[in-house]
């Protein structure tokens, strides 16, 4: 059965991203290349690679098993090639790098610094979204770091660090509320990324049911930035990642409003694909990821 070097690029293209167009722009090449470089593959192993389910492309088990073929072969050839140029001193290839918004925006990047600086032969592009694993598996991103816990099959997952949160308000709402304990959130505007406030559930969850406060005035903020400016307004009490206001913290323009309670923790996660965790440049990075330490991110 020969198989074309060509044919199994464009197929694995199609198989990654379910989608001729995105395929064709990955290959930069038209979409009637790909098309034809496909139905020549399946003409190769005689049988259907795709199937339609509804509007959508599917793989056919033929299809899945080529598939799982295609990732081995190609990232193993990628890991050729990054041995290849670390060999003759040249650039050991690119990660696409993904994270939530906020730790991507507030902190990620400055801790990143100095990895980069220090490997100059590593390029590193950012991508900050709230949906990181189907890019991760359409090989959109190489990498993700994901507050979410994700089970995907050929998928590695790393434990970094535990994340705080804090109850935020500005001093002057806190001092013309009155709010002692998390009972007196119940007279208050709560600031929420969503309307029902289960973004409040680690801290409600860390209550005795028979403390918890009832929320009447829930004020929708669809990103945690909202809710830190609208908390420095004056606008209602806010709940976000600890990390995310340590300036304002430092400069008393908000307040932990309750600094002694211990509420519900998430953990971050590095994720990958296992065929690409041989790579130097995925190693070094995950290593230097790992020493993050929540006390590290509060001097970055």
């Amino acid at each position: 059965m020969p198989l074309n070097l060509y044919q199994l690029k464009a197929f694995f293209a199609v198989a990654q991203t379910l989608n001729y167009t995105e395929a064709s722009r990955r290959l930069h090449v038209t979409q009637s290349a790909v098309s034809h470089a496909v139905a020549k593959l399946g003409q190769s192993v005689k049988d259907r690679l795709f199937r339609r389910a509804g509007n959508k492309l599917a793989l056919t088990e033929a299809g899945r098993v080529l598939y799982k073929a295609c990732e081995t072969v190609f990232y193993e050839l990628e890991k050729a090639e990054e041995q290849i140029a670390a060999g003759k001193g040249k650039n050991i290839g690119t990660i696409r790098l993904g994270a939530t918004v906020e730790f991507g925006t507030t902190l990620l990047v400055k801790y990143l610094k100095r990895f980069i600086n220090q490997n100059p032969r590593v390029h590193i592009d950012f991508q900050f979204c709230h949906e990181l694993l189907q890019p991760l598996l359409r090989d959109e991103l190489d990498i993700v770091i994901d507050c979410r816990s994700h089970k995907a099959e050929g998928v590695e997952k790393t434990p970094l660090f535990r994340e705080d949160y804090a109850v935020i308000a500005s001093p002057d709402f806190i001092r013309r509320r009155v709010i002692r304990k998390p009972a007196d959130l119940s007279g208050c505007n709560i600031l929420s990324l969503d309307k029902g406030a289960q973004w409040w559930g680690n801290f409600l969850n860390a209550l005795p049911a028979a403390e918890r406060p009832e929320f009447r005035e829930v004020m929708e903020l669809n990103h945690i930035r909202g809710i830190v400016n609208a908390a420095m307004e004056g606008l209602g009490v806010g709940f976000v990642p600890r990390y995310c206001v340590l300036k304002e913290f430092k400069a008393r323009t908000l307040l932990s409003v309750f600094p002694h309670m211990k509420m519900l923790e998430d953990n971050f996660y590095v994720y990958q694909k296992t065929g690409r965790a041989g790579l130097e440049r995925h190693r070094n990075l995950l290593g230097y990821l790992k020493n993050i330490k929540t006390a590290q991110l509060e001097r970055v």
